[in-house]
């Protein structure tokens, strides 16, 4: 029995970690009310839950240490949509409240699911290495799909029909966008998404690091990972996902600034040897000025290029530069032009329910019917905000997950849920820092690199069903108790 369910346990997670690119597989959409986050991995999910977390957390009689802002959080949660039970609600479309308050809890513990999953079973270094191993071979089949998708649209000026019945075998959304890759995601910017939260940056981080989870490497010095890492680049790219183009940037930037402040710091030391004589804290602190000045320089720099590309890539950022509509319309006006204005009006109206339930939120899920009395006056000129409110048969949401957070549980749940974040990055910085194995300072690396991303691809999706930062978060965690356990057990070896 214990051989059938290792067995069980490692096919399901193996089947996990492959199935990470489909992100809204139609029968479990269908499953849970049409709802469009419908991960495949979810299956193998629940099997691993009940198989291995569940056992392990009741033999060790608790959950890891980094789980616990998640239990405050969940319970804040679930304060707040007691608390707006007790209000009297508005009706919005007929659809009862309850309802969006429980496909808010469910998909929220499907994050967990993804999560504590990914914690445990992950033990040791061998078993992160073969984990990462799948994610990379789910990564090639993301490259191969949308390089494929890509490429024939540019050939054929439209797609094939193998291709669009592929798109609907495996994503609820059944279409695939013009001149646009979407690999086996429900949309172009979702394909960004997975990329930058969890491909990337493992691939990056690897890569900079000059680690690999393979045994060779590519002409004996090369990690395969940089040829992913590649791979994933460009597949990023041709979703053209303009958030999927910042959050690029804001990681490079945070490697860019790592490496200036390093060589700031071997410069002024080198000095100090030359000299004699001691660096002042001015000195220091004017010197990393002008290194900060000049990194905001690129920075702007980077953003006015990608704008440039886009521009001539994208219909959607024809009038970018156009400072005459900035004059005349205003930010939302020429915001509208470029076809984002309805973005910012989904946060300014989040953020509207936030300021009316500033200390536990709106409730979870809840914040949606606040919508037609909190949408700014700008909104009723946008005709899809107005098929929202008028027409459509569902509850819009922020498009925001830092927004969504204020607005459904207020500053409190805000709070909690970005101190869980920070203490991933000071595992991550922790994993980086102790010496031991190049997998483990790789994988610290890529914790930190995935943290920024999910800050900025924060700003374009809201759901916590999507599995890809719980488990790259998950992946941090691992790394951190291998760590720990293997400083652990040679201090013991030492002190014996």
């Amino acid at each position: 029995m214990t051989r059938f369910k290792e067995i069980l346990s490692d096919i399901s997670w193996k089947l996990l970690l492959l199935a990470l690119p489909i992100t809204s597989f139609p029968f479990f959409s269908k499953l849970f009310g049409g709802t469009t986050v419908a991960p495949l991995s979810f299956l193998p999910m629940v099997l691993l839950i009940l198989i291995v977390v569940v056992p392990d957390s009741l033999k060790n009689k608790s959950f890891p240490r980094q789980f616990q802002p998640l239990y405050v959080f969940f319970l804040i949660a679930l304060l707040s949509v007691a608390i707006a039970f007790l209000r009297e609600l508005p009706s919005f479309q007929s659809i009862p409240i309850w309802r969006n308050a429980v496909e808010g809890f469910v998909t929220l513990l499907f994050g967990f699911g993804f999560y504590l999953v990914t914690i445990y079973c992950l033990k040791d270094q061998k078993q992160i290495r073969k984990a990462l191993r799948w994610i990379n071979l789910g990564g090639v089949i993301i490259i191969l799909v949308a390089g494929v998708q890509f490429v024939s649209y540019k050939i054929f000026d439209g797609y094939p029909e193998i291709l669009e019945l592929i798109q609907k075998i495996f994503s609820t959304s059944t279409r695939l966008y013009n001149d646009r890759a979407t690999g086996l995601a429900f949309e172009p910017s979702w394909l960004a998404h997975q990329l930058n939260i969890l491909y990337i940056p493992i691939w990056l981080g690897f890569t900079i690091r000059k680690e690999t989870v393979y045994s060779k490497k590519l002409f004996g010095k090369i990690p395969y990972e940089f040829l992913l890492l590649a791979g994933g680049i460009i597949s990023m790219f041709i979703s053209f996902s303009r958030i999927g183009w910042l959050t690029i940037i804001a990681v490079f930037m945070y490697l860019l600034i790592r490496l200036s402040n390093s060589f700031i710091n071997r410069l002024l030391d080198k000095r100090e040897d030359k000299t004699g004589r001691k660096q002042g804290q001015k000195q220091r602190f004017f010197a990393k000025l002008l290194l900060w000045l000049l990194l905001l320089a690129i920075l702007l720099l980077l953003v006015f290029a990608a704008g440039l590309i886009m521009r001539q890539l994208d219909p959607r950022m024809e009038q970018l530069f156009d400072v005459s509509l900035l004059k005349q319309y205003g930010i939302l006006g020429w915001a509208s032009r470029l076809s984002f204005a309805e973005r910012i009006t989904y946060w300014q109206t989040a953020f509207n329910v936030y300021l009316k339930f500033p200390w536990l939120g709106s409730g979870l899920g809840v914040a949606g019917y606040y919508y037609p009395e909190t949408i700014p006056s700008f909104g009723y000129q946008l005709p899809e905000t107005l098929s929202i409110l008028l027409y459509d048969n569902f509850i819009p949401n922020a498009k925001n997950l830092w927004v969504r957070l204020l607005a459904e549980t207020g500053i409190i749940g805000f709070s909690v849920f970005v101190a869980w974040v920070v203490e991933h990055w000071r595992n991550a910085k922790a994993v980086e820092k102790r010496k031991q194995s190049g997998l483990f300072r790789a994988m610290g690396l890529a914790g930190q690199l995935l943290i920024i991303a999910l800050i900025v691809e924060g700003f374009s999706l809201d759901t916590f069903g999507l599995p890809y930062y719980w488990v790259g978060l998950g992946l941090i965690v691992a790394s951190w108790r291998a760590k720990s356990e293997f400083q652990a057990g040679k201090s013991k070896r030492k002190s014996v």
